[in-house]
């Protein structure tokens, strides 16, 4: 006897029968594990998950899911809609049935019907090269250990003042709403959800103080991890840094991306270490919306030499023809025509590679000014993560 197959937007399925699908399908079946916990910015009931999610049902029973989560970046001015792709869950007892790849085409289909820039989400890299999916964005991992400290700063006592919000009204919120407006890469955050968002994967959301003044923020990932930080004052970073340590007394690690150049060079002759590597998993839905942003981003901390560059891009949500042209302290990104030579044709990976990849065997073998230019300093915050 067929079933009856359906997939697209969970709007009718009750919160607790889709929260026991995911929970189900991951085998999370504790509190301590179950995703409500994990992600309380997307799983609360009244934020309505299900509505944002691609659900696969049997004759009206929900048997897998896809995630679909939207948010937004500013990157130098420019409108970033982003849709991170998140809990890819299909029950025990109805894999391998093609569930999970009719949810997923189905969400990729409306993320480019719908003008989606860029989509990220974590899993196992080959499973998801087939959605257009890989590993971009320079990213920089510091170790700093206690004889780290030591030796740079001494036994000086710490300038700040570390504070732990767990109120999602405290009024420190604010100040690190405001602060998050002041740069050119902007996580666009709902005042009322903050708190939610920075305990992703159950992080910690920190302060730094100075007699009652806000100096800045962190969000600390299991204990030992900065995955986010920015301070009212770049002269103010290292006594953070300080402080953190001060307050947590282990060795941690700083992730810091690309663009915070300062905060790199602030980091570089006091880490033990530094590892560079991949933010995450990407999908640049608009090539040409996404090199205008993170091309004009990169010139705000370094000089590029002018020049332009034409490029065939066959993307995965559609071929791109684009001059990239930087002139001076500008960049300008335009369609060209149909009839117009290109100097490069690049497949969707290659693009991927050459452009936004830390490492990019492809890149180093092309010309001096793609060198020069890329990779372009694509990024996320783990908070805004899926």
């Amino acid at each position: 006897m067929n079933k009856r197959i359906f997939c697209g937007r969970g709007h009718d399925i009750p919160y607790a029968d889709y929260m026991k699908l995911i929970n189900e399908s991951f085998g999370f079946l504790t509190p301590e594990t179950e995703f409500i916990g994990i992600h309380p910015k997307l799983y609360r009931e009244q934020y309505r998950p299900q509505d944002q999610n691609y659900v696969v049902t049997e004759d009206g029973l929900p048997v897998a899911a896809v995630g679909a989560y939207d948010h937004e970046i500013t990157v130098c001015g420019r409108r970033i809609p982003c849709r991170g792709i998140g809990n890819v869950a299909v029950h025990p007892d109805h894999r391998s049935k093609g569930y999970m790849r009719l949810a997923m085409n189905t969400a990729m289909e409306d993320m480019i019907a719908e003008g989606i820039v860029l989509s990220t989400l974590g899993g196992q890299r080959q499973r998801y090269l087939h959605f257009g999916y890989d590993k971009a964005g320079p990213v920089y991992n510091y170790s700093v250990t206690r004889e780290n400290m030591r030796h740079v700063f001494g036994d000086a006592p710490a300038p700040f003042e570390v504070r732990e919000i767990t109120d999602p009204t405290d009024p420190l919120i604010d100040a690190i709403v405001a602060l998050n407006q002041t740069g050119p890469f902007i996580p666009v955050r709902p005042r009322d959800k903050y708190l939610d968002i920075a305990h992703t994967w159950k992080a910690s959301l920190l302060t730094f103080l100075q007699n009652g003044r806000f100096v800045g923020y962190c969000i600390l990932f299991g204990g030992h991890s900065i995955t986010e930080i920015q301070v009212c004052r770049d002269e103010d970073f290292l006594n953070a840094i300080r402080s953190l340590f001060a307050a947590l007394q282990r060795n941690f690690t700083v992730f810091l991306p690309d663009h915070q150049h300062s905060y790199r060079r602030a980091m570089n002759p006091i880490a033990e270490d530094v590892h560079a590597g991949h933010a995450m998993q990407f999908n640049v839905l608009n090539y040409a919306a996404a090199i205008d942003a993170f091309l004009a981003l990169k010139l705000t901390y370094e000089a590029l030499p002018d020049g332009d560059m034409t490029l065939l891009i066959h993307g995965y949500a559609r071929d791109e023809r684009i001059r990239i042209t930087v002139q001076g302290s500008t960049t300008r990104v335009e369609p060209i025509g149909e009839n117009e030579p290109v100097d490069i044709e690049l497949s969707h990976a290659d693009a991927l590679s050459i452009l936004f990849s830390p490492v990019s065997p492809l890149r180093e073998e092309g010309g001096i000014l793609g060198r020069a230019w890329f990779p372009l300093p694509l990024c996320m915050c783990h908070a805004d993560e899926v």
